[in-house]
């Protein structure tokens, strides 16, 4: 993934970490890229609930990636790993177009909010 990004001009340099209790009070989007994972989520939510207080509406924090392609019809972003070299352009291909209709979501709602 990181060599198919360079090629885009994308420099990965983060790495992924587990889900914690705490994600679902200190994000306002959790995104998962399948159903499996958002379904992990979401149990993980559940079990963790019990426990301690996480806000009620956090369900509604979990989204699919592809929840925001315009481009493409996909409804999930595939394991890469089993679609050899196009597998991993075809995943950099819907988290670009996910992406960008990401931030114009993100830019509309907060377009009440000035600079200072």
């Amino acid at each position: 993934m990181r060599a198919a990004s360079k090629r885009r001009g994308v420099e990965v340099t983060s790495i992924s970490r587990p889900l914690r209790p705490s994600d679902f009070k200190e994000f306002d989007l959790i995104l998962a890229m399948d159903m499996q994972n958002r379904e992990d989520i979401l149990s993980a939510y559940e079990r963790w609930s019990f426990k301690e207080s996480l806000p009620a509406d956090a369900q509604k924090k979990v989204k699919l990636m592809c929840s925001y392609c315009r481009k493409h019809k996909e409804t999930e972003v595939p394991d890469p790993y089993y679609g050899g070299p196009q597998g991993f352009e075809k995943v950099l291909d819907l988290l670009e177009d996910a992406c960008g209709t990401l931030l114009d979501s993100i830019l509309a709602e907060n377009s009440h909010i000035t600079a200072s």
